[in-house]
């Protein structure tokens, strides 16, 4: 197979046309034509489907892409691994992120990262979908919550505390919570549907005594934790929301938290990735970047 071939068919789908991979590639657009044209006859499938205003893959030209950039990314990586240029790390690293996570937490480290490896370029996405990092092509996605697919790499990162919380105005409206007895009709809760994350029941554990199921009607589903702190702050419900986003709402008087005697459950927050034999050099440097981070911030 002509690697070269290879690597403009990859070219021409990141490109999304003919034209603007030759310009990238420094080729004639006949060129680069010619060479997919071999690619898919060698193959003996077509990989793209043309038209005059778009091209569109192939389920088999799908597969072929996600193989080709982990072929060639393992040349490169091969190259670099021999060559004078081993300790640099550049390269496009693919990275997505629960949206509260990445704004509230991740943030700041992944700017500091991109700040002592300017040779690192980075599409970073912020998105609560489900996510699909082997065919995606995704390098590094955060987990909140267990991991369901043992076909990927788990990395332990932190951990996510909960709280019971409400507003002032709902529980003047409704009635305080003195016990977890309280927790029942006509008291109504705010709930999260996150289907990436893997978020367990509410749970409360009371000092001494055995863990209880926390059961109440809801009125209002969102598939966002702002949305969730929103509705709460706004006297909609009670809602478990991690403790990070509400401690200065805590400090505001916006909030109230609820129960701080019994215990809540702490959420696992994971880096996940691909396992591949060959990791990019800026892929394992990221990761052990942000576990150090984690890690010295206890």
């Amino acid at each position: 197979m002509d690697l070269n071939a290879v690597s403009v068919f990859t070219q021409v789908v990141d490109s999304g046309s003919f034209t603007h991979a030759a310009e990238i590639l420094k080729m004639t657009k006949s060129t680069v034509s010619r060479k997919l044209a071999e690619l898919e006859q060698h193959l003996g499938v077509r990989l793209i489907t043309r038209s005059t205003r778009s091209l569109v893959l192939t389920p088999e030209g799908e597969r072929f892409y996600q193989s080709s950039i982990q072929m060639l990314e393992i040349m490169n990586q091969a190259e670099l691994e021999v060559s004078a240029n081993q300790d640099l790390v550049r390269g496009p690293l693919n990275v997505v992120l629960p949206v509260e996570l990445g704004h509230q937490v991740l943030a700041a480290y992944i700017h500091g990262f991109l700040h002592e490896y300017p040779n690192v370029t980075m599409n970073l996405e912020l998105t609560n979908r489900e996510v699909d990092i082997i065919g995606e092509g995704i390098d590094l996605y955060a987990q909140i919550g267990e991991l369901v697919d043992s076909n990927l790499v788990s990395r332990y990162l932190t951990a996510s505390k909960r709280a019971l919380v409400a507003s002032p105005d709902y529980l003047n409206r409704f009635g305080e919570i003195q016990t977890h007895l309280d927790l029942k009709a006509p008291h109504q809760m705010i709930e999260v549907f996150n289907k990436a994350a893997r978020l367990p029941k509410w749970h409360l554990q009371p000092e001494g005594g055995e863990s209880v199921q926390i059961d109440m009607p809801c009125q209002l589903r969102v598939n966002t934790i702002t949305a969730c702190l929103t509705a709460c702050i706004d006297g909609l419900g009670i809602a478990v929301l991690p403790e990070f986003i509400c401690l200065d709402h805590f400090k505001s008087g916006k909030l109230v938290r609820l129960l701080p005697e019994y215990k809540m459950p702490e959420v696992s927050v994971s880096l996940v990735y691909a396992d591949r034999q060959l990791m990019p050099k800026r892929k394992k440097v990221f990761i052990d970047y942000l576990l150090t981070a984690f890690k010295q911030r206890g």
